[in-house]
Order: C-alpha cells, then sequence, then structure tokens
C-alpha cells in the first residue's frame, strides 16, 4: 500500500496512538496489578498470607491507608514497566529497521523529568477490593 505520508499524516497518527495508547495503559495496569497480586499469593508462606491479610484488613478500616496504599502501588507499577516498556520498543524498533532519525525526537521525554505515563488511580473502593480479592 503506497500513500503519501504528511507531516498531518504522522502528526494526526501520533495523536491516536497517544489516546489509544493511553486508554489500553489503564486497562493494562489493572491486568497487571491482578497478575502480580495473583503471582505473589500464589507463592505466600502461611505467615506471608497472614500478614497480607491484616495489611487488607487495616486497608478495609482506614481509608486514608487503603488511598496511600493504592497509590503507592500505581507508583510502583508505573516504574516497573517504565523499563520493560523501553526494552521492548528498542527491540521492535530494531525489527522495523527504524534508526533516531526515524522517530520525532519531540516525542521522547528527557530522562530527568517525570515521566508522562497514565494516571491510573481506582476510580472507586469496590474496583480496588476486586482486584486485591
Amino acid at each position: 500500500m503506497s500513500q503519501e505520508i504528511t507531516t498531518e499524516n504522522a502528526k494526526k497518527a501520533q495523536k491516536d496512538a497517544e489516546w489509544a495508547y493511553n486508554n489500553a495503559m489503564e486497562k493494562f495496569y489493572y491486568s497487571m496489578l491482578e497478575v502480580i497480586f495473583l503471582r505473589i499469593k500464589s507463592h505466600l508462606s502461611p505467615q506471608g498470607l497472614k500478614k497480607v491479610i491484616e495489611m487488607d484488613d487495616k486497608r478495609k478500616n482506614n481509608e486514608n491507608l487503603g488511598v496511600e496504599f493504592s497509590q503507592k502501588t500505581w507508583a510502583v507499577l508505573a516504574e516497573s514497566w517504565a523499563g520493560a516498556e523501553g526494552l521492548a520498543m528498542t527491540k521492535i524498533a530494531n525489527l522495523y529497521g527504524l534508526e533516531i532519525a526515524d522517530l520525532d525526537i519531540s516525542k521522547i521525554k528527557r530522562i530527568n523529568k517525570k515521566p508522562d505515563t497514565p494516571r491510573c488511580e481506582p476510580t472507586n473502593r469496590a474496583e480496588e477490593k476486586e482486584y486485591n480479592e
């Protein structure tokens, strides 16, 4: 398929992809959270299970603690995903034969700046509870 690619086409494709990325990332973070919680729970000793149950009870009875725990959880997921995402992007870009000149450098964030990752925060306690059970 041969079509003329203009700067406008590229900017629209970037915008559409960024919108879709942000929507997909929220779903992905919830899925990743569920997988990680299940993986942790599948390795718990009786002592570890007791600690998880105690923390879940504390969170259930203290909304501030629950919110703080959730915020820390989302931050950990974002931090963990950033490295894996960068590695996967690099390897897939290599499969396409892409080089630095093929990228819109203005879209790449400086390492020292806070990353522009989606803010994936539970919208309500029921959703959060569902993923913690």
